[in-house]
């Protein structure tokens, strides 16, 4: 499945929140591994 961007930030910024991986997985259910894929993107660029 293909995640669009605002929705991709919309997680992210709830990690920024200070929100766990699980916890944001599991509310907006998706799988935990994607959002550290896009986790690691955003930190190496």
């Amino acid at each position: 499945m293909s995640y669009s961007e605002h929705f991709r930030r919309k997680i992210l910024a709830k990690l920024e929140e200070g929100y766990s991986i699980r916890a944001v997985a599991a509310q907006f259910e998706i799988n935990k591994n994607t959002i550290v894929e896009w986790k690691k993107r955003i930190e190496i660029k």
